[in-house]
């Protein structure tokens, strides 16, 4: 900057513009001008001028000169980022001086500038993750968002008032209608009250069983969960919860002179299932108040035993079916407990669930204890992806043997028949678990790792799944769904981070970031995943729009391909990322109708959709505006005299 500019931007002499030709100043030196200020050009002041020409005097031209001036600018500088860092890959390790400092306007101005945070401090930062708190100056809640976790709190932390959840907790606002002493249970969960005897158990069993619907309906939704839900969660099987659950809880209401056989956590076990088989009944409505009266009576069943010192696999298996519960409820505060009660069955099982052969277990019991330790491991390092948490149980601590095709052959006979067999859980040991230890550790791994981790996922094989013909199977568009967009999901988890990074490196051409390979399988594995959702949606809506999973990942799948829509890159990709946003804001549009997670996200589709739409409209703007203004000049680039 010249002498006579700072003087300018002192405000000691005038500004350029009004010492210009034909015009005067009023000597009150000071920034912006009032004469400038009077004229509306007080954006070029002090050290800008109107651009020459005929109709250059008015401010929309002046705006919309500096605008595209800046863009050139904007864009030169990026390019020479960007062959800066290419060149400083080739010959160092450490990013080029000029690339880790930030500069702001004013600073920019005068030439100053302000050291960045290294990069190692800046990268355990973004490993580290990020703590969000709700602004509440009564509670302070806090909620803690790992790196690989910016999707689903986006939905969760909204705070918009028309995207309220569809339903609220009822029974805070109605009139209580359980019995105090079982209300207060409920209220104090997961935590047991103190003073409640032993031998008053069956006084409390007996009340809570009260509120069983009758044996038909009882069966009637646990069929309705295990044909909807048990092919992908395998919690809870049909001989236990129909044929030994369900014939001793109602045979001892009818026999009440034998003593129970059962504790409070197996009839907290059969009211979580009656709760998940309410909310996914299609006859029901979704979030229906049936689902919300059995999850609060389970709640106080589990409650009547402590969950920290007599825990059973009733007890984990019932923590989890409230975490699913939870999920699934419509409502978003509840996203926090769906985590906590995983977390907490994910403490439980590792407190009793060793291999089962340690503890004499054999033939189908062993069966049962190792298939659902698989199911909860696995569901846990997906809960972990999707929120970016460390999950409770890390593979180094597992010691429970996978299920064999003989076990699986064998006592899978009368079960609802599933797809994965023992397949999910080695695919669960061999690549989820990896790619979980990868993307949440402090210290993430060389991206030497990351390729072979995409190879090896890559070369897994995925079973196909056959045509059933039994009238109780899974549908097989469902079945198919869930095995192909398996590995998208996991290969866009592991590149996400990366893909990040390269579009914050290398914003105008990610292809050329030494990650460019993670932006290019984040984003063909995100747009398909929106296809494939799209698909199934129309398929099954019912069914979709009630498994809340479903729409957290097509979610951050959606956040990948809104970020390039709204980036305009200067690289043509396949499939274009404007028209699968388009696609993603119209399937969230019609979920919306009835799944209170799409009409959540729905706010950020709206907003990403409002932003792109402007950047475009901008663009063919400037595009046009130049192409009128050469129309407008001879040949030899004088004004034209000719008036359209």
């Amino acid at each position: 900057m010249s002498s006579k500019e700072r003087q300018r931007t002192r405000g000691e002499i005038a500004c350029a513009e009004c010492r210009s030709p034909g015009h005067r100043t009023d000597r009150i030196h000071i920034v912006p001008c009032s004469t400038c200020v009077k004229r509306g050009c007080s954006m070029l002041c002090p050290n800008g001028t109107m651009p020459p020409g005929k109709g250059s005097r008015f401010v929309g031209v002046a705006e919309e000169y500096l605008r595209q001036k800046a863009a050139k600018l904007e864009e030169r500088m990026r390019s020479l980022e960007d062959a800066l860092a290419i060149l400083q890959v080739n010959t160092s390790t450490q990013p080029h001086p000029l690339l880790t400092k930030i500069w702001t306007t004013e600073e920019a101005d005068s030439g100053s500038s302000v050291d960045a945070p290294s990069t190692s401090a800046h990268s355990l930062i973004n490993s580290l993750g990020s703590l969000h708190l709700d602004g509440n100056p009564q509670t302070h809640a806090a909620c803690f968002f790992g790196p690989s976790g910016g999707s689903e709190p986006t939905m969760t932390t909204q705070s918009d008032p028309d995207t309220s959840s569809p339903s609220t907790e009822t029974h805070e606002i109605e009139v209580d209608y359980l019995d105090p002493q079982i209300s207060n249970l409920d209220r104090v969960f997961p935590f047991t009250p103190s003073g409640i005897p032993k031998k008053h158990f069956k006084h409390f069993l007996e009340m809570m069983k009260s509120y069983l619907p009758g044996m038909q309906r009882a069966i009637s939704l646990c069929e309705t969960f295990l044909q909807s839900l048990s092919w992908v969660f395998p919690i809870v099987s049909r001989q236990h919860i129909i044929g030994h659950l369900i014939p001793l809880i109602y045979r001892t209401e009818i026999h009440s002179l034998e003593p129970p056989h059962y504790g409070p956590h197996d009839l907290a076990l059969l009211f979580s299932t009656l709760a998940l088989g309410a909310l996914v009944d299609p006859t029901l409505p979704p979030y229906n108040a049936e689902a919300r009266h059995y999850q609060r009576v389970a709640r106080a069943a589990l409650c009547l035993q402590s969950v920290f010192t007599e825990r059973s696999m009733a007890t984990i298996k019932s923590l989890h079916l409230m975490s699913m519960y939870y999920g699934m409820s419509g409502i978003e505060s509840n996203t926090e407990l769906c985590y906590s009660c995983l977390n907490l069955a994910g403490q439980a099982a590792l407190q009793v669930h060793k291999d089962p052969s340690r503890w004499g277990f054999k033939g189908r019991e062993a069966y049962e204890h190792r298939s659902y330790f698989w199911a909860l491991f696995s569901q846990s390092l997906w809960q972990s992806l999707a929120t970016g948490r460390p999950p409770v149980i890390m593979p180094a601590v597992v010691d429970c043997k996978i299920p064999s095709d003989f076990e699986e052959a064998t006592y899978r006979l009368g079960e609802i028949p599933t797809p994965f067999g023992n397949w999910n859980s080695y695919y669960t040991m061999e690549c989820l678990a990896p790619v979980v230890e990868a993307t949440q550790a402090v210290r993430p791994p060389n991206y030497q790792t990351i390729l072979e981790l995409d190879r090896k996922i890559r070369e897994f094989s995925i079973p196909v799944s056959a045509n059933s013909t039994q009238p109780d199977s899974v549908p097989i568009e469902m079945v198919a769904f869930v095995l192909t967009s398996y590995r998208d999901l996991t290969l866009m988890f592991l590149h996400r981070g990366f893909f990040a990074q390269a579009m914050g490196e290398f914003p105008s051409d990610p292809l050329r970031s030494p990650v460019g390979r993670s932006f290019m399988v984040a984003y063909q594995c995100a747009s398909a995943l929106v296809t494939l959702t799209i698909s199934q949606f129309k398929l099954q809506p019912v069914i979709c729009s009630r498994m809340w999973r479903i729409w957290s990942h097509a979610f951050s799948a959606a956040v990948i391909v809104g970020t390039v829509a709204i980036r305009r890159l200067g690289i043509k990709l396949d499939p274009d990322p404007l028209e699968h946003l388009e696609k993603a804001c119209s399937l969230y549009y019609e979920a919306a109708q009835t799944c209170s997670r799409a009409k959540r996200a729905l706010v950020s589709f709206e907003r990403w959709y409002l932003s792109v739409t402007r950047a475009h409209y901008h663009a063919s703007e400037a595009n046009f505006t130049s192409a009128s203004s050469k129309s407008d000049r001879r040949e030899d680039g004088s004004p034209s005299t000719h008036q359209p």
